[in-house]
């Protein structure tokens, strides 16, 4: 075999460096991934906004009728409560009200009026407790509760909510309402959520997903309205419930970032289809987001 020369060695490497340069320049880079725009969660947000729980010391039989500040009346005295043992009470004893009446009451409690997936006409929702030293109390018999409208729906029924630490479980207790010249006149054998409800919601209809190129949607509230029957819908992991067919609604997405910068988008649209909507927040202020949920 021929030796070879130290001129075509030189060849050899220098070609074979310059072949694998040119591979290494042709080679397709993975593109760099963009990075979303981030949030915080948005419940520090809505927790400024929302409705103040209520509190009424009752000192005496005198005082025992309650008028919230919204209309409200809650009619009961000492002697259908106890305490965790079962006992009776003493004066003083204080109850305990929240009042929802308006969609952006609802949304800013994030108080969806949505029942094992079907939507509820609402006329509104409330909250009543008791306490003494700061200790919940029990019922021992009902308590009457009248809510405040015009017009009251006599189809309406008392549904009843319990709170499982993230979102609300409504159940159709069936009793109907007393219809008065104030509104709608319940009572209740238990403390808790109530709303005055029809279910409308049907087990069928469409959905709505929400996507973003460049948001992360993690951290943010994302409300369906409903202005035909008072209803708000809240979405998780980024698709609604069931929305009946042809229902006009109003979509409310609302984020904050960490420098407490507001963001939001609004679409209203009618549902007559699945669908997906791939969006992108815009910058807000405080004033122009309550304005827009308070003309819900």
């Amino acid at each position: 075999m021929k030796k070879l020369n130290l001129i075509t060695v030189l060849f050899i490497i220098t070609t074979a460096a310059t072949v694998n340069t040119s591979c290494k320049k042709d080679r397709i880079e993975p593109p760099v991934e963009e990075q979303l725009n981030a949030y915080t969660p948005i419940n520090s947000y809505l927790d400024t906004k929302k409705q103040q729980e209520q509190e009424f010391v009752i000192t005496g039989p005198s005082n025992d009728t309650i008028i919230g500040n919204q209309g409200t009346k809650i009619y009961g005295g000492k002697n259908c409560l106890a305490d965790a043992n079962g006992d009776t009470i003493d004066y003083p004893f204080s109850i305990h009200l929240v009042e929802l009446y308006t969609p952006a009451d609802m949304i800013y409690w994030q108080m969806p009026t949505v029942a094992n997936g079907n939507i509820l006409e609402t006329d509104g929702e409330i909250r009543i407790r008791a306490t003494k030293n700061s200790q919940d109390l029990f019922l021992s018999c009902p308590y009457g509760f009248e809510m405040p409208n015009s017009t009251p729906n006599a189809s309406m029924t008392i549904f009843s909510g319990a709170d499982n630490g993230s979102f609300i479980n409504w159940s159709n207790t069936s009793t109907p309402f007393t219809l008065t010249s104030y509104g709608y006149l319940g009572s209740i054998s238990t403390f808790g959520w109530l709303n005055a409800d029809i279910q409308v919601g049907t087990g069928s209809g469409h959905t709505l997903t929400f996507t973003s190129q460049v948001d992360d949607l993690s951290n943010v509230g994302i409300f369906i309205y409903f202005p035909a029957t008072n209803t708000v819908m809240q979405v998780y992991n980024m698709s609604s419930g069931l929305i009946p067919n042809g229902s006009s609604v109003k979509i409310v997405m609302m984020a904050m970032d960490s420098s407490g910068q507001l963001f939001s988008y609004t679409e209203s649209r009618t549902v007559n289809a699945s669908a997906t909507i791939d969006m992108s927040l815009s910058q807000t202020t405080d004033a122009a987001l309550t304005s827009h949920l308070n003309g819900l």
